[in-house]
């Protein structure tokens, strides 16, 4: 390890997070990475700088979209090797591990309409055929996608199914000689629609047994629709895919007949903490835009940066990436922990490969909303510095506004995860896979016999951060067991109280993986004033929201007096810290307006 420390422990349990003390484990982080990682970063970020950045208003205009210079750009950063990064070497790639293609898509992900195109092509519309096509269908599109001959796509949505996924109505029926499936219906919102030479399509076998597919372009019978005129993101190409009577060889059946729930979940749950790490690009690159311009912006004759309200506003902004950077390699290293074991020459791989990463499905929905609703805070306030100048076009502001916002709606909306984030952990529960009852009930005793810790001292900033961060997590158990106790099964119905529960999970992992990150940077001799301020400020503040967040949830699952003891518990865990925060938030703050941007991470 980077830091000479003990190594990266075996991945514990996803969810675990919220059952375990903070720090109880050793967590990847951008300040592991090999110098070899940090190579391919670097030029990954040559790359989107020389050849994406510049070009960025003209790839989004009428005219380069005709000229169709996104795909040209596209093919380029095939050519350089960064699709092959998780390709298996038997099949042309580098074989790397989840972290490195995590590092990659995070590097190319600081230009909305490259990061979504890239996205598509390289990973939802790859890793389907990586993961279960058969060997036949590896060797004939892999290495052709992987190095930029073809285009791909993933196509899933329809006009009707929106988040549904499994209420798809494309059909596919297998024809009397049992050569070719027959497509009837609509997919939307795909992206590389009209560019893509092959497709990984859903469709329903027999009108029932929801199935993936291979589909080439040159299908007869399948047509792309218009461009849709979307709000950003315009230098993408987002169409309809329409079938009419396409037959489509059983050969390109992926996977299994009936079983394709299970690519299309596995590979959002790839996506969705993918996606995670290309926002946080954009999150760094619109905070040091936005910074420097407000440095340089006079209003009464002093830097709009100067101002201590505009400050409080880049303090959160610094804390957002700060969590979102921590949380997000955090779970590719615990999916890289579990796939070392594996034998890939196993004809079970596919399975335990498929069980690692769904191991993490709680901790890739909370990337996916925590990334996605911290960047577009970020770029509110961005665009805010700019006065009247950010809602033209003068500044890049506004395009990074109009290209973030639909980072909440795909790879599944932030309103579906928030149900998954919960619903996930209380079937684990029940399946024995995470102890959460068993958490529960030592909160019960601990609450019963008034052991819980006391208030550290308030100078070890870390301490109290730490401190804040387990009555948080006390407070989430508080408020599951109660929705447990007054709903029982039924409990997946009440999405209002869910909602909730996902709130304050989200918190507890973004902040919990901060906590870690920033001790394993002090245990390293790292000068840590800045992170141990970022991890108290989010701690405290959080249990601060904590605190009148689950007494309202208490009041609305119970009457006033069954609701009385429960009111008690979770007095005795929202204690008040009395931290000032403000002197550490302007710390944080002139760490940013002092550097111009965030610079707590080099890689």
């Amino acid at each position: 390890m980077a830091d000479g420390t003990a190594p990266l422990s075996a991945s514990p349990a996803g969810g675990s997070f919220l059952i375990e003390p903070p720090g109880s484990h050793r967590i990847f982080t951008v300040e592991d990475l090999s110098e070899e990682q940090r190579a391919m970063a670097l030029e990954a970020g040559k790359f989107i700088d020389k050849e994406v950045i510049p070009k960025e208003r003209f790839l989004e205009s009428k005219e380069g979209k005709a000229s169709k210079e996104m795909v040209k750009v596209l093919k380029k950063a095939c050519r350089q090797g960064f699709a092959q990064v998780e390709v298996p070497e038997k099949f042309g790639g580098l074989g790397a591990d989840k972290v490195t293609s995590l590092l990659i898509a995070d590097k190319l992900g600081s230009s909305g309409d490259f990061c979504v195109t890239w996205g598509a092509h390289s990973g939802i519309g790859m890793a389907p055929i990586l993961y279960f096509g058969t060997d036949a269908q590896k060797h004939k599109y892999i290495p052709k996608i992987a190095g930029g001959a073809l285009t791909s796509c993933y196509a899933l949505s329809e006009p009707g199914s929106g988040s549904d996924a499994l209420s798809a109505r494309t059909t596919a029926v297998l024809n009397p000689e049992g050569t070719h499936y027959i497509f009837n219906g609509t997919k939307q919102w795909i992206t590389n629609a009209a560019w893509a030479d092959v497709g990984v399509v859903f469709a329903k076998v027999d009108g029932d047994k929801f199935t993936a597919f291979i589909v080439d372009r040159d299908t007869p019978g399948f047509t792309v629709g218009n461009e849709e005129h979307k709000l950003g993101l315009r230098g993408s190409s987002t169409c309809q895919l329409i079938f009419n009577d396409a037959p489509v060889p059983v050969g390109n059946v992926l996977g299994e007949v009936g079983k394709g729930h299970k690519v299309a979940f596995n590979t959002l749950n790839l996506g969705r903490y993918k996606l995670a790490g290309g926002v946080m690009a954009v999150a760094k690159r619109a905070l040091a835009e936005a910074l420097q311009y407000s440095i340089d912006r006079k209003q009464f004759n002093t830097s709009v940066a100067d101002f201590g309200s505009i400050r409080e506003q880049i303090t959160d902004s610094m804390v957002g990436i700060y969590l979102a950077e921590s949380l997000v390699y955090r779970i590719a290293g615990y999916i890289d922990a579990r796939l070392a074991s594996l034998d890939a020459d196993s004809p079970d791989y596919v399975e335990k490969t498929m069980a690692a990463i769904e191991e993490y499905a709680i901790e890739a929905s909370i990337a996916k909303v925590y990334g996605s609703e911290a960047l577009d805070r970020i770029l509110d306030r961005a665009l805010q510095w700019h006065g009247g100048y950010g809602f033209v076009e003068d500044y890049n502001i506004e395009k990074f506004v109009r290209d973030g916002r639909v980072n909440r709606i795909f790879e599944g909306t932030n309103e579906i995860n928030r149900l998954l984030i919960p619903g996930t952990a209380f079937k684990r529960a029940v399946q024995k896979r995470l102890g959460l009852y068993g958490a529960i009930g030592y909160l019960e005793k601990k609450l019963a016999s008034g052991t819980l810790a006391a208030l550290p001292d308030l100078s070890d900033q870390l301490a109290v951060a730490e401190f804040a961060l387990q009555r948080l997590k006390d407070l989430t158990l508080l408020v599951a067991l109660a929705a447990s106790a007054r709903h029982g099964m039924q409990l997946e119905g009440e999405q209002e109280t869910m909602v909730q529960l996902s709130n304050l999970m989200i918190d507890a992992y973004a902040i919990d993986s901060a906590v870690a990150r920033t001790k394993q940077r002090v245990a390293a001799g790292g000068k840590e004033a800045v992170t141990q301020a970022i991890c108290a400020v989010a701690a405290v503040e959080a249990l601060d929201r904590a605190g009148p967040a689950v007494k309202r949830a208490l009041h609305n699952l119970f009457e006033p007096e069954a609701a009385a003891p429960w009111l008690v518990k979770a007095e005795q865990l929202a204690t008040d810290v009395p931290l000032a925060l403000l002197p550490l938030r302007r710390l944080i703050a002139a760490e940013a307006v002092g550097r111009i941007g965030y610079k707590l991470s080099s890689y």
